[in-house]
């Protein structure tokens, strides 16, 4: 099955080298959107075997998720990582198992499924809970780790996303519109670093905050719609 990894990446020059190289040791392709970026982050990902699809402004990850899945046509499972570095590429078969053998249409990597470990910081824990609740109530899943960036989605199903949001809320946003299609979803357990830095320019309450608000916005809108 052909496969191929997308990386959204906003000044990630530290990290992206890694995570492309290795992703390349288990997919066919490597896409990275590099959102903005004023370091190297583009020639490096591009040294390291990558394609790039560049973004002069920042523009959110909605978009570059929504400007990738429209270059993945003829790929039968399309993996997301996040460029930071804070995930294992080591860790994509795992992903990608369960749509190889018909299980599931999107995987998506939990850092919580079996619970939060001692390392994941205390405002971590209760603003994830509050996130995973409202996503699951508004969309009708049960997934514990509704804001990773770490999945895997089946090829023939890329059409069911409708990249409605622009910023981090798209996460919660694909997993309702893949409840809103049926597909299958399944969780797997990964692993997760905490001491890379970040390149959202945001603190962990704004953003928690401003997800929150996003998935009620689109939850009244897909209310409003049928």
């Amino acid at each position: 099955m052909k496969s191929i990894v997308i990386i959204p990446a906003l000044n990630e020059e530290a990290a992206i080298s890694a995570i492309v190289k290795r992703s390349l040791r288990y997919a066919d392709d490597v896409l990275v959107i590099d959102d903005g970026s004023t370091d190297n982050t583009l020639r490096i990902a591009k040294d390291a075997g990558a394609r790039v699809i560049k973004h002069y402004n920042n523009l959110g990850k909605g978009v570059s998720l929504k400007d990738a899945f429209g270059e993945v046509s003829g790929y039968d499972i399309v993996v997301t990582i996040d460029g930071d570095g804070q995930h294992n590429p080591d860790e994509i078969p795992k992903l990608m198992a369960p749509i190889r053998e018909g299980r599931a249409d999107l995987v998506n990597g939990s850092r919580y499924l079996d619970g939060f470990d001692d390392e994941t910081p205390a405002y971590r824990r209760v603003g994830q809970r509050v996130l995973d609740i409202a996503t699951n109530i508004t969309s009708g899943t049960h997934v514990t780790d509704s804001q990773s960036g770490f999945r895997a989605f089946n090829g023939k199903t890329i059409d069911c996303y409708r990249f409605r949001d622009t910023g981090f809320g798209i996460e919660s946003e694909m997993l309702a519109d893949a409840a809103e299609n049926n597909l299958k979803i399944l969780e797997v357990p990964i692993t997760v670093r905490y001491d890379v830095e970040n390149s959202s320019t945001k603190g962990p309450v704004t953003h928690g905050v401003g997800v929150l608000i996003k998935i009620v916005i689109d939850k009244i809108i897909r209310t409003l719609r049928r």
